[in-house]
């Protein structure tokens, strides 16, 4: 036991070392429970590392918690098929992320994977539909596990106007239809899902209809229950540009909403008992500063808005939360994630 609680503690990649020691130290750390403990433990800022994929490199950085900075990255090889047609440009998109497991699609062949970055392993997702899988216009995935410890995918798909969510389950390796029943107007293309937001045991999903007015809405998933709502939207602006990016910040949901034309206002708000608490905005900031805005982070007393690998500006907003970047998913001209470092595989 005390073997166990130690080796819970040691860095990922040394316990990929570590299983060569013996058979006995192979299967202890190979196990499940072994990979779940070492998984909530590995939640502290030094195990956290951003991934970019730029067009033709990708790279993975540490993170310095003292400037906030990104320090140099090292070069990695993805290990699937990655590649546009005449080998020029990688065609990988980050979707989400979770525990350490990343899901990202390939633009040209529409697969979805879970992958892991440190151990390099990944899974296939088997497709639920035989004419086509995941369309960056049209689909949206959420990431969570279950009671059970289940890691699922959750897939929702728009095809002529009809709408189906579709979760994965990594210990059955397979589909499953949930029922969601929405308003016609609401299944067209003229709205855009974003991925889902894990936050207290559910799942956040923003619904827009434009980034240039009109209206916007959030759909959330009780992923216990498995039960739909359709959840309240703060007050904020339906003309000029819109952006609206979730993070889950410990197990308080708040929403960074960009507002503007020339010139982009940022607003903080949380929820909290199914209200939206506008808590603070941040200068305003030109349009094309805020377009190289990559994520939001929290030293824990201040909030930074970070733009690839400077911070634009800062705010003292006196809440008490960890030290812990809140990434936005998509970065311009390229894709990134924040992702913890674990030992989480894809497949069982």
């Amino acid at each position: 036991m005390i073997l166990f609680v130690i080796l819970t503690r040691v860095p990922p990649k040394a316990v990929g070392r570590f299983k060569s020691v013996c058979k006995t130290w192979n299967a202890l750390l190979s196990g499940n429970a072994f990979v779940r403990e070492h998984c909530s433990r590995s939640a502290i800022p030094s195990n956290q590392k951003v991934l970019v994929i730029e067009h033709q490199t990708s790279s993975i950085h540490p993170i310095n918690f003292e400037t906030h900075d990104y320090e140099p990255g090292t070069s990695i090889t993805i290990p699937f098929y990655h590649r546009s047609y005449d080998n020029r440009f990688i065609v990988v998109s980050i979707l989400s992320h979770l525990n350490g497991l990343l899901c990202v699609c390939n633009k040209i062949t529409s697969d979805l994977f879970l992958w892991n970055p440190v151990t390099t392993a990944f899974k296939r997702l088997p497709p639920p539909y035989s004419n086509d899988f995941y369309k960056d216009n049209l689909d949206a995935v959420g990431l969570y596990t279950d009671t059970h410890d289940d890691f699922k995918v959750w897939y929702i798909r728009r095809r002529d106007d009809t709408l189906a969510v579709n979760v994965y389950s990594r210990s059955d390796e397979s589909w499953r239809n949930i029922p969601l029943t929405l308003p016609s107007g609401y299944l067209t293309t003229r709205f855009h899902w974003y991925s889902g937001t894990l936050c207290g045991g559910t799942l956040y999903f923003t619904v827009s209809e434009s980034v240039v007015g009109g209206s916007n809405f959030m759909i959330s998933f009780d992923v216990n229950s498995e039960q739909f709502h359709m959840t309240n939207f703060p007050a904020i602006p339906n003309h000029g540009i819109v952006y609206i990016h979730l993070v889950n910040a410990q197990d308080e949901l708040v929403m960074f909403v960009a507002t503007g034309h020339r010139e982009m206002k940022i607003d903080m708000w949380i929820l909290r008992e199914g209200t939206w608490l506008r808590m603070y905005s941040f200068p305003l900031i030109s349009l094309d500063l805020w377009c190289s805005i990559t994520h939001y982070v929290t030293n824990g007393n201040k909030w930074f808005v970070m733009a690839k690998f400077q911070k634009i500006f800062e705010i003292d907003t006196g809440l008490m939360w960890f030290d812990r970047f809140y990434p936005v998913t998509k970065f311009q001209c390229s894709d990134g994630a924040l992702f913890m470092e674990t030992l989480v595989s894809p497949s069982i």
